[in-house]
């Protein structure tokens, strides 16, 4: 591949991973439709399918968050990272380093970590096919049917990896008309967008969808050191959709796409004049050349990842029930080189312009994953309503992985050396092939006890099995007879039983109140970011049950709904950076256990006929509880050091994994206790035109992003409004639209690590003219 940026600031290649089946938007969000918010002055039905088959949401004993295209396109959800702006207990953000990855955390349950040896908490599908890999979940939205985000564990239904809980994402499919959209924008940091798609049905039996998109902008971030401006986009995609309709009974759904997308999150924050700056030394030429091995060495900063992949889903019908066969395939090829710069952020020293600002890491990742599934809906008398299923996975990760450090960045100032010190050094070069297998066999049942009281039982069976391969790249590397030596293992094996238990009872037709028990569980894995045998660890399955009890409320005028709930979550293992004195920061373990509880609640309302006002709120709490024995020697470390002093136990073991500076256990990250949003959409009807103007405001309680409790990695509690109008001339093809995204240009912290905070993308604005034909 291609370097990924020049030196005098030449375009990143992509990096907005479309990853999965959806058709991207080139980040930008479909226009709001003509139509007024809520048609004839009322609320929209909403179906859902977070059970596996469709159902009203009103019916769902579920904790869901559901957000229809029209939703998303009125509030500015233009990529999944958007979701965190619209949801009760839900934050994250792009990952460290890459563009392409989010980190998301619902009810406390998240991971930020994206290496092919484990996977997130939160689950990702699109039209039924799992999303493996955290560094392919940050995709853009474009010709979405819905969103739903279901908090809490899904293991029942959809299975391992979703003990915080699941995006499920579902495609609009060929229309049986042809008709299409054309869009072109321009916006903030010279942004360039174009998006279109097209609706081309050949006989009544085939219909097609085409979608294509592309991006650029000049980024964001001064690199005070090379002068070039970071986190630059460049990306394009496109898609290809075909139903076959051979009887009326069978539906077969076809999918294909490829994506060439790239942007890298490389480290900057808020300068003087109040622009995003950087002190990375990495010069994006190649600077790793000479302290790597192969193709890697090569490579410039920044993250480069194609993603491409094919989906099948066969639906017949019959009086007995429907039967989907659906069949995925995702690829995934990555290459990335990110600095993590010193810590100094100025003023401009000499190390600073080393290799690598203080650590680098340089990735080259291939991934392939085949998902199998089939799944029955049916209907025993009118009572009695069943989901039932088999599941298989097989996926296969190489990485091909490097470390090097700017040894002089950390001890010069240390030892006064002098600035520049030639301490550029490789900390690590190997590769690791990981492979995946998961076989499940599920079911649940919904019965009718009366006419209002209904009982839900499900169970699924996982069987798991995961091996790892380790080659060194160089005469002082390690193998997988090394890691065994040491004491680790290189197979994992789950077999899990995850229930699910629920009773609904509905009081009348518009009030339905459920409680629940649902259990889930996340699958072992590997510490994969480690320089030798005795740091590189393994880990076991994280597991959860959680209780909620909740309410839903759905007015009989249409004008009004609402739905709340309460939880407690109880977390046995929770995969959890915690760091050894002997590996340092980046190991992940199965660190303590963790309890949380709170309520959430969303609401929408259509107090006149073309406005829409809807909100949520959600209130947690949590703490961690049982740590390993691992984390409570190192508690027991940091006590000691600061009973009597010793300036190494205390550097060993305090402040670092879950471990604070007192000594003490920190609160869980990413957890703040109170999550609000509210919103607004009016139509404003004219003579020969319309308007409709939007507004936004979301507010986040003070919470820490760092495991460890460090001060610096606390966020006070902010707030971000977002606004637009969109233009739209009656009875004519044309839109025009006018947004902002967090319009007051508000710093906040996703992600903290190495003592630096790694701030939110800055606010953002755009203009867009769309053709509808």
């Amino acid at each position: 591949m291609r370097c990924l940026l020049g030196r005098n600031g030449a375009p990143l290649r992509a990096s907005l991973l479309l990853s999965s089946i959806i058709t991207p938007l080139a980040a930008q969000t479909p226009p709001p439709a003509a139509a007024p918010a809520a048609s004839n002055g009322k609320l929209e039905e909403v179906v859902v399918t977070a059970q596996r088959r469709e159902q009203r949401l009103q019916d769902v004993p579920l904790a869901v968050t559901v957000l229809t295209g029209k939703q998303l396109a009125q509030q500015q959800t233009t990529t999944t990272e958007d979701l965190i702006r619209l949801v009760p207990d839900m934050v994250g953000g792009n990952n460290v380093g890459q563009g392409s990855a989010n980190v998301y955390y619902i009810r406390g349950l998240g991971q930020t970590e994206s290496f092919t040896t484990f996977e997130p908490q939160v689950g990702t599908y699109v039209n039924d096919i799992y999303i493996s890999r955290q560094n392919a979940n940050n995709f853009s939205l474009f010709d979405v049917q819905d969103i739903q985000v279901l908090r809490g564990p899904q293991g029942t239904l959809f299975g391992r990896n979703s003990t915080g809980g699941a995006i499920v994402v579902t495609l609009d499919p060929p229309k049986n008309a042809f008709g299409g959209t054309a869009e072109i924008g321009f916006g903030a940091r010279d942004r360039v967008t174009g998006r279109a798609t097209v609706d081309m049905p050949v006989t009544d039996q085939i219909l097609t969808k085409t979608s294509v998109f592309g991006i650029a902008d000049r980024g964001y971030g001064r690199d005070e050191v090379t002068g070039d401006t970071l986190n630059q986009k460049h990306d394009w995609g496109v898609r290809e959709a075909v139903r076959l309709l051979p009887t009326s009974d069978l539906t077969w759904d076809l999918s294909a796409d490829y994506s060439d997308n790239s942007q890298a999150n490389i480290l900057n924050f808020p300068g003087p004049n109040g622009q995003r700056i950087s002190y990375s030394g990495f010069a994006p030429d190649g600077s790793t050349d000479g302290l790597l091995t192969g193709r890697k060495a090569n490579q410039g900063q920044g993250a480069d990842v194609l993603s491409f992949g094919a989906s099948s889903d066969i639906a017949w019908n019959s009086d007995y029930g429907t039967l989907h066969v659906i069949s995925g395939y995702r690829g995934l090829k990555q290459e990335s080189a990110i600095d993590f710069p010193d810590s100094s952020f100025g003023p401009l020293v000499p190390f600073d312009e080393a290799k690598v600002g203080e650590f680098a890491l340089a990735e080259i990742v291939n991934t392939d994953e085949y998902t199998q599934e089939v799944k029955w809906n049916g209907q025993i008398g009118s009572r009695l309503t069943y989901t039932a299923g088999l599941y298989y996975l097989y996926e296969t990760d190489q990485t091909n992985f490097g470390a090097a450090g700017n040894l002089g960045a950390v001890l010069d100032p240390l030892y006064g050396l002098p600035y520049g010190f030639p301490l550029n050094a490789p900390f690590g070069d190997e590769s690791f092939r990981n492979t995946t297998s998961s076989a499940a066999a599920y079911g649940q049942a919904d019965y009718k006890i009366t006419d209002a009281l209904t009982a839900t039982v499900g169970l699924r069976y996982t069987l798991e099995r995961k091996t790892l391969m380790i080659s060194p790249n160089t005469s002082s590397g390690f193998d997988t007879a090394d890691v065994v030596a040491a004491g680790f293992e290189t197979t994992l094996k789950s077999d899990v039983l995850t229930p699910r238990f629920a009773l609904q009872y509905r009081i009348d037709p518009s009030l339905m109140v459920y409680a629940s028990a649902t259990k889930g569980f996340q699958g072992g894995g590997w510490n994969s970011l480690a320089f030798s045998a005795a740091t590189f660890n393994n880990f076991g399955p994280e597991k959860v049950w959680s209780y909620e009890t909740g309410a839903r409320y759905n007015a009989p005028s249409g004008t009004f709904r609402a739905g709340v709930d309460a939880f407690l979550e109880e977390v046995t293992g929770y995969q959890l950076l915690s760091t050894s004195p002997a590996a340092g920061m980046f190991v992940t373990q199965n660190a303590a256990n963790l309890e949380a509880y709170g309520i959430e609640a969303d609401a929408s309302w259509v107090p006149l006929r073309d406005l829409t006002v809807s909100g949520t709120l959600g209130l947690e709490k949590g703490s961690y509880n049982t740590p390993s024995n691992k984390v409570a020697a190192q508690l027991a470390g940091c006590q000691t050091g600061l009973a009597t002093g010793n300036a190494t136990l205390i550097g060993d073991n305090c402040g670092n994994g879950i471990v604070t500076a007192q000594g003490t256990l920190a609160g869980p990250a990413d957890l703040p206790p109170v999550t609000a949003t509210l919103s607004g959409t009016y139509v404003w009807h004219l003579e020969s035109f319309s308007l409709t103007p939007t507004a936004g405001v979301q507010v986040i309680g003070r919470h820490n992003d760092d495991p460890s409790g460090n001060p610096g990695g606390v966020d006070p509690t902010y707030a971000l409004v977002d606004g637009g109008v969109t233009f739209h001339v009656n009875n004519a093809p044309w839109t025009f639209t006018a947004e902002c995204r967090n319009c007051g240009m508000v710093n906040y912290g996703v992600s903290y690590l190495f003592g630096h905070k790694y701030y939110n993308d800055p606010g953002i604005w755009d203009v867009r003219l769309n053709y509808k034909f």
